[in-house]
Parts: structure tokens; sequence; C-alpha cells
């Protein structure tokens, strides 16, 4: 993972106990978490997505980033500590090293992403029927642009 900047050492620290969520799937999103220590799992429609335990991983960044709700549910899997921006969008503007940080992460993501998807759309070409149309399904999503992309307000506008 690329350095953590160091401003987000300068955020507050938050602590959660084994077991806590620390947000939650479909709430309004006003805050990005960045791990600092112990690890979570990451759950999507109550399927565990992945267990996240490196310092620096950050969750509740795309509801921001998109202004919409939380995709995920995100649970401490241990006693967690983040460095929580609370004010996530003036945070951002003042220090736009975390936000390239955060695109690099996003952009890592999207990558990892891709590479699977023509993987499975490679093993599932000459399949016919239901499972043949998921070749086509996956062709239509990585293509796919969104008409319009809702864009949070800035600290200050």
């Amino acid at each position: 993972m690329d350095m953590i900047p160091a401003a987000i050492s300068q955020l507050p620290a938050v602590s959660f106990k084994k077991g806590d969520g620390l947000l939650a799937e479909g709430l309004e999103g006003s805050a990005i978490y960045f791990l600092e220590s112990g690890s979570v799992e990451v759950r999507k429609d109550n399927v565990v997505i992945t267990k996240v335990r490196e310092k620096g991983a950050m969750f509740g960044e795309m509801s921001v980033l998109l202004g919409c709700p939380l995709t995920a549910t995100v649970c401490a899997s241990s006693d967690v500590t983040c460095r929580v921006a609370t004010e996530p969008m003036a945070f951002l503007t003042e220090h736009p090293d975390v936000m390239i940080y955060i695109a690099r992460i996003l952009a890592r993501r999207l990558e990892s992403l891709n590479r699977y998807l023509v993987d499975v759309k490679q093993q599932l070409r000459d399949q016919d029927g239901h499972v043949g149309m998921v070749d086509e399904v996956l062709e239509a999503l990585m293509n796919r642009h969104p008409r319009q992309i809702k864009v949070p307000h800035t600290a200050g506008e």
C-alpha cells in the first residue's frame, strides 16, 4: 500500500471492541475511517466479502465521495482503532495528498476487480443458457458509465 499520509495520523482515534459495528450498509455515511490497528470484516448483503487488517485501509469513502448510503457493513473482528475524518470533504480539501492516497487505493480495487471479471468472462465464454449470459452481463457492467454522478458539496459551498 502507498505510504500513509501524515495528516491521517492527526485525525481523532476511535476504538471499537471485537463485534462492534463501525458502519452499517444502507445508512447515511458521513465519515471516512482509516484503520490504524486490528481487523475488520466487510459485508455486503450479509455476505463477507473481505477481511481487512492492513494499516491505512479505509471505509466509508464511497458513501462520502458518491453522496450515497453506505454500500457495505464493516464490523470489528478484533479490537480495532481507526482514525476518523468526521468532516471528510473539508479534510480532503485541506489535504490533497490524502485524496491521492484514496484515489490510488480505489484504482487498485478497480483494477483487481477488472482482472477478476476478465477471468470470469474467459471461463464462461463458451457456456450455454443462463451461465453463458453471465458473459454478456459482465460485458455490460464493465462498459457502463453512470449517467449522473452526485457530487457532494465541499466545505464552504
